[in-house]
């Protein structure tokens, strides 16, 4: 049996943090070599969690590519303005990377990690963890397997619940280009523009138009007597979903401790909670209404395929639950689904039958586990052992040649939607 695969950490975020700790559960396939962040607490946080010796800790991406090659690859969990200038430097130092998504915010960037891909002959592996969710994969099967035919057509659409658009795309470091560096349906929406490019195979895009615009969260839209911060001069506070001390302190989900961190309270109690979130500055307790919000809440897409196949997306925040709908129209049957739901139903045409077709319930639930992935984290770590080792990667693996479509597809969709809908061609 080979040595366990030898990875460093770059940038220890949440989702990196999630991909690395798999070496815990599985030693004997990978383990934790080395750390880099700009954080000293969360370098500290890895050097504690898999025992890296000190000299293989680093302050920044930039110091780890200077230092001598120790690993085989690099789990690169940084902000998405950074993954490219991050990842160069430790291409050109024969490092393979697993990426988190997106991978470039901008398609001049994109081009340029691309050409030090095959310069350098490393590899890039996308972290586009729906493929592998078992709802996205099994219906990628049935559709290989030529059970609904040919596609016509698929239509997909992400309702963004009003607590996570709220919590991270109006208060939070996605509310912003400058902040994050791209756009909603980049930040947001790249796992589904890649999904439906997936799913179409080989044939490939032509053409993309969209429209969108700040719909919701905009000042005209406030209720009546709203004031400007949750916490201080809100006389309808009370009775406001949008009210900051009940998404982040009374209800809070799982979005939630993603602003802990940034202003420093991680485990602080709830009294000290209330406090940080009272101050007249604290940009997380503003009224949503009134936070200048320079992203679109919603956004419509429509793709035209080479074969004259069209695909269509659309993106609504604030809905009263998150979800992903899929209905896939083929030229011998369809599927239709929800995520959430864990399931999908594949219709037949068939006229022999009663109503004209036959109907199939696909259940992915003892698979998925109610996981917002699916088990789609963990599958993405199994894949990207298995290329770095010469083994046989699933249908789902996304090279970086894989995923330059879809984020294609997310570019253009922007210009598009900058340009009131014109059509942008591929």
């Amino acid at each position: 049996m080979s040595d366990p695969i030898q990875m460093i950490i770059v940038g220890m975020g949440e989702r990196a943090a999630i991909y690395a700790r798999e070496a815990l559960a599985h030693p004997d396939l990978f383990q934790i070599a080395g750390v880099a962040d700009i954080s000293p607490e969360r370098v500290r946080m890895a050097w504690e969690l898999f025992s890296i010796p000190e000299e293989r800790c680093f302050s920044s991406a930039e110091e780890l590519a200077a230092h001598p090659k120790f690993a085989d690859a690099v789990i690169n969990g940084t902000m998405d303005r950074q993954h490219v200038s991050t990842s160069l430097p430790l291409l050109r130092r024969d490092y393979d990377i697993l990426l988190k998504k997106p991978f470039a915010v901008n398609q001049e960037e994109a081009d340029k990690l691309l050409c030090c891909v095959h310069e350098t002959g490393r590899r890039v592996m996308v972290c586009h963890v729906l493929r592998y969710a078992p709802f996205y994969r099994r219906i990628k099967e049935i559709i290989l397997n030529g059970e609904i035919g040919q596609i016509i057509n698929i239509q997909m659409a992400e309702q963004v619940s009003y607590f996570h658009e709220s919590v991270s795309y109006v208060w939070g470091k996605y509310a912003s280009p400058a902040l994050c560096g791209s756009g909603m349906l980049l930040s947001k929406c790249s796992h589904d523009l890649d999904v439906m490019a997936w799913l179409m195979g080989s044939t490939k895009p032509i053409s993309i138009s969209s429209v969108g615009s700040v719909f919701q969260f905009k000042p005209e839209m406030a209720p009546a007597a709203a004031g400007t911060h949750c916490f201080l001069d809100c006389p309808v506070e009370r009775k406001c979903v949008y009210s900051a001390k009940r998404l982040y302190i009374e209800h809070p989900q799982r979005w939630a401790n993603n602003i802990w961190h940034d202003c420093g309270c991680d485990g602080c109690s709830e009294a000290d909670q209330v406090r940080i979130l009272s101050e007249k500055n604290n940009p997380y307790s503003r009224c949503v209404y009134r936070c200048g919000l320079q992203i679109v809440d919603h956004q419509s897409v429509l793709v035209c395929f080479s074969d004259g196949a069209t695909g269509t997306f659309s993106m609504t925040g604030g809905a009263a639950a998150s979800e992903r709908h899929i209905h896939i129209t083929g030229t011998k049957g369809e599927i239709t689904g929800t995520f959430e739901e864990q399931c999908f139903k594949i219709s037949r045409i068939a006229p022999e039958a009663d109503g004209g077709r036959t109907s199939q319930m696909v259940d992915v639930s003892a698979e998925q586990q109610g996981n917002a992935h699916g088990g789609g984290d963990q599958a993405i770590v199994r894949d990207f052992i298995a290329l770095l080792t010469g083994e046989q990667v699933s249908p789902c693996c996304t090279t970086l040649d894989d995923s330059m479509v879809g984020h294609q597809l997310v570019f253009l969709a922007e210009q598009s939607r900058k340009r009131s809908g014109e059509t942008q061609y591929i």
